[in-house]
């Protein structure tokens, strides 16, 4: 399988530990409770047929990025689209040269699909297994309603931990797909602007949650948060913002070195989108802090001027300091736009 796999396998195999807990739930690895087990067993997604096609390699990368593959994702169903939150290599595949990808949409709907890569020397993209994804619903576990307007995902406490907004909130879902809230932060419990709450959440490597608003302003910045299990108080940070770029997902590299954000410039519809990745010292992410990014990649090149891109997951490889970044846009259900898959590989030195 080449050098690339066994350094993936080692990479998240402590993930995979922590999370293989409970019954297989849709999640296939994740926790499930006792009362869930017999229900969410039997449980069958939707399945979405897709046309997968291949997106054009990029002609000029940093010397630290290389080019692994994309995919631009379409299908007739409908609810294909709306991609918010990525989280890549968190349970396992099955599938041989797999990876497994979860993903979350404004729908509320989990997407589970594996990713085929070739782990010779050359790493390479091949595609998306069957060229079809599974669907869920997700649904509040207490009112069991639909749990629209998921913008983050983040695997955290051997569940998946998701940001919402509309209803600005940070909520749990075990292996059945029900949510369950987290304490609030305080600022988002009377917050109006719907397009403004938890747009990124990342797992740091001491357990903490980390979460950033896309519009909540504090201090000359945008408002974050640090949560620890078991607390009610989310201690705020304060993430540098230039008053144009927000940050829309995260996620901390596999050394547990680097926070990378997506971030993403939005004027007006008349102007086309400019998104970008960042960087920021995970040792810097403690209360009170003011975080101050450092831009790695400009990603207008690679994926255009129409990308909305939303969310970004982080993976290791053998090769020392070497990590796989995948990406991933949300086409706000526009059917003439795809859901698009990038797949970097990134040596950050």
């Amino acid at each position: 399988m080449g050098q690339w796999r066994s350094g993936l396998a080692a990479g998240f195999a402590v993930v995979v530990a922590a999370l293989c807990l409970g019954g297989l739930g849709v999640l296939g690895g994740f926790a499930t409770t006792a009362r869930s087990q017999t229900r969410s067993q039997t449980q069958v997604g939707e399945t979405i047929r897709v046309i997968a096609t291949p997106l054009p390699a990029p002609t000029d990368l940093p010397p630290a990025f290389s080019w692994v593959g994309g995919l631009a994702l379409s299908a007739e169903n409908p609810r294909l689209g709306g991609v918010s939150g990525l989280g890549v290599g968190l349970v396992p595949s099955g599938v041989k040269r797999g990876v497994r990808l979860l993903a979350v949409t404004d729908n509320g709907d989990l997407l589970t699909g594996d990713l085929v890569l070739d782990w010779t020397d050359e790493l390479r993209l091949e595609g998306l297994t069957g060229n079809s994804l599974q669907l869920y619903p997700i649904r509040d576990r207490q009112t069991d309603l639909p749990a629209r307007q998921a913008e983050s995902l983040t695997a955290w406490q051997g569940q998946l931990a998701l940001g919402f907004e509309l209803r600005h909130r940070v909520g749990l879902m075990d292996g059945e797909a029900r949510v369950t809230d987290l304490p609030i932060p305080i600022a988002l419990r009377d917050l109006r602007r719907k397009n403004a709450g938890v747009e990124a959440l990342a797992t740091l490597p001491d357990g903490r949650l980390f979460a950033v608003a896309e519009g909540v302003q504090r201090e000359g910045g945008l408002r974050a948060w640090v949560h620890e299990a078991g607390d009610e108080d989310w201690p705020v940070l304060v993430y540098e913002w230039d008053g144009e770029f927000a940050p829309t997902g995260a996620d901390v590299s596999p050394d547990g070195r680097w926070l990378v954000l997506s971030e993403r410039r939005f004027i007006s519809m008349r102007e086309p989108l400019r998104n970008r990745l960042v960087r920021v010292p995970v040792s810097a992410v403690e209360p009170g802090a003011r975080l101050d990014p450092e831009v790695i990649l400009d990603l207008d090149p690679i994926l255009g001027a129409i990308a909305n891109v939303e969310s970004v997951s982080l993976m290791a490889t053998e090769e020392p300091g070497s990590v796989l970044i995948f990406l991933a846009t949300d086409n706000n259900f526009i059917g003439l736009l795809p859901t698009m898959l990038a797949v970097l590989l990134w040596r950050p030195g």
